[in-house]
């Protein structure tokens, strides 16, 4: 008996730890070195001419419609900043070039839509006004 109540803690502690480990990366803004762009073409959209949210969704994400109105908000805040949604599902082609494992995830371009900066998860306002800071880290030569 004495046994399986420890194991059970044990297994309740593992599972505890697995799902801060989760959380903690949910949305982390991780800096990006790519080569080539993203034009406004592939995207089936215009970028925005300093930075662009590309937001990869499907339609049973749950925290994705979260997600676009966050980045809408942020990307409303600063001038010549957009913000598009990609059904990864009917792009594949995108999801698979750019690793997309999972929904919603993130990738931040700069003005010529080379991707700077990804979020995997959902990310916090504060993490999304950091990955455009990014953008602007980039284009003045620093490096995250």
């Amino acid at each position: 008996m004495l046994i399986r109540i420890v194991l059970i803690v044990a297994l309740l502690a593992a599972a505890s730890l697995a799902y801060a480990w989760w959380q903690r990366r949910q949305g982390r803004v991780r800096d990006v070195v790519r080569e080539g762009e993203l034009t406004a073409d592939v995207l089936g959209a215009p970028r925005g001419p300093h930075a662009t949210f590309v937001q990869f969704s499907t339609p049973l994400c749950s925290k994705c419609p979260g997600t676009a109105r966050l980045l809408k908000g942020v990307a409303g805040e600063r001038v010549g900043v957009t913000h598009l949604e990609i059904d990864a599902s009917e792009r594949l082609d995108l999801a698979r070039e750019h690793h997309i494992m999972r929904t919603p995830t993130t990738l931040v371009l700069d003005g010529t839509g080379v991707v700077v900066a990804r979020m995997d998860g959902a990310p916090t306002v504060e993490q999304a006004r950091e990955a455009l800071d990014a953008v602007g880290r980039r284009a003045s030569g620093y490096s995250i």
